[in-house]
């Protein structure tokens, strides 16, 4: 791959949730293959470990380490009990205003009545106004990598300190990895995914490993050669948030910049994680503020009417089992989905019960499959992201069409590295 198509690589994060869940059919429509792009194989510099921190674990190799790898298949090998997930809790929020600069509070917190059981026929006419959408920039949304979490990170840095640490400067946030949903959950569903592959980048910093996720060659390709109707598809899935949220004005355009992100803690086996998601909004009858966890939420989503015993059986595969991870891993109990028809305009609303979801899917995935994957590639990720450097880069990448996951160090390649400057340097003097 030459330096003009590596420059083409652009960052993804959580925010990809909207576009790409809301309406997954606008994604199914994009999935024919590029042909003729490569992945790339990247030459690393030496690392010179220079801080004190650095030089506590042992010095990696001065050449590029081997590369490794992790073997996906086959499944029956996470067979076994599920790995132990621990509740999610929040640790703090933010919103995203209009132009997508970062607020430390809670204006774009919305409600979400739901005063119906189970389903509810409605008319909701998802192209109302779609003349002044204000669309999200994709290609400045995907550089934006881990920026908004790592600064309420810097905003919040005694959410970090442990009872021997408090008083005292912080040295590390006393979490194996920090990194958004949309990326745990693209991890989850990696078992069952066979066509589309991934890529992910790892950075350690004071024992932390940073995880973002980047825009493969292939899903950037699709992006670029969306139609028309494929974009004002990725839009309905806002539009429908509009319809639903309490007070919300349907005759306005929609800012689709604006988000309301939590920040969980949790722990998968031995791995304590933090990260950040978009949620949609919370049922007020049952919700209470400070809330120290998400029961309260729903996730919103849409999808083309099931009318036959083929779109039933995609719905249970794929949608659901998305569906399922996204919520699980925040702890949401409810998905409320729009059925929409070929037109844009959603005539029933269905309430689906995430805990009921793996019964619904148990024809093509299992839950604790997935969990156990998640728990053995962190594992594989620990083991491997060995170098302390903010400015050093690991490459972890799912092959398309049912492929391993290899790991390469990339040492410090700026093309690659993501964790910004500003944050490095200040996090530890706060």
């Amino acid at each position: 791959m030459s330096n003009k198509d590596k420059r083409r690589i652009r960052h993804t994060n959580d925010n990809n949730d909207n576009n790409d869940d809301n309406d997954d059919d606008g994604r199914r429509v994009r999935e024919k293959r590029q042909d003729g792009l490569k992945r790339s194989r990247r030459e690393s510099p030496s690392t010179n470990q220079t801080t004190k921190w650095m030089k506590t674990r042992e010095s990696p190799r001065e050449d590029r380490p081997p590369q490794a790898e992790f073997q996906v298949h086959p499944r029956w090998k996470y067979e076994h009990p599920t790995s132990t997930f621990r509740k999610p809790m929040v640790i703090g929020d933010f919103s995203l205003d209009q132009t997508r600069k970062i607020c430390h509070d809670r204006r774009n917190l919305h409600y979400i009545t739901v005063d119906w059981k189970h389903s509810k026929k409605v008319k909701y006419d998802l192209n109302v106004s779609y003349d002044k959408t204000i669309k999200k920039n994709i290609q400045d949304t995907k550089q934006e990598k881990l920026d908004r979490l790592l600064d309420w990170i810097l905003n919040n840095t005694s959410k970090f300190h442990t009872e021997q640490s408090k008083g005292q400067p912080l040295q590390c946030l006393s979490t194996d990895f920090v990194c958004f949903r949309g990326l745990l959950t693209e991890l989850l569903c990696t078992p069952y995914e066979n066509r589309e592959g991934w890529i992910i980048c790892a950075t350690r910093f004071r024992d932390t490993v940073y995880l973002c996720a980047y825009e493969t060659p292939e899903k950037q390709a699709q992006r670029q050669t969306e139609t028309d109707m494929q974009k004002k598809m990725c839009s309905w899935g806002y539009k429908f948030e509009q319809y639903m949220i309490d007070g919300s004005d349907i005759t306005e355009g929609v800012n689709e910049n604006e988000e309301y992100c939590c920040v969980v803690r949790s722990r998968l086996e031995s791995h304590s994680l933090v990260y950040g998601a978009e949620v949609d909004g919370a049922d007020p009858s049952l919700y209470k503020t400070p809330h120290r966890d998400l029961s309260a939420f729903i996730e919103l989503k849409t999808s083309k009417e099931v009318t036959s015993e083929r779109d039933q059986n995609n719905m249970n595969r794929y949608k659901l089992k998305k569906w399922w991870s996204q919520s699980y891993l925040v702890g949401i109990p409810n998905v409320i989905c729009g059925l929409r028809d070929v037109e844009g305009t959603v005539h029933t609303l269905q309430m689906y019960k995430v805990q009921d979801m793996p019964q619904l899917g148990k024809s093509h995935w299992r839950p604790h499959i997935m969990m156990n994957f998640v728990n053995k590639f962190l594992e594989f990720v620990k083991k491997n992201v060995q170098v302390d450097d903010p400015e050093s880069v690991y490459k972890f990448e799912k092959q398309a069409n049912g492929g391993n996951i290899t790991c390469t160090y990339l040492g410090k390649d700026s093309e690659w590295a993501f964790l910004p400057k500003w944050y490095y340097e200040k996090i530890m003097k706060n």
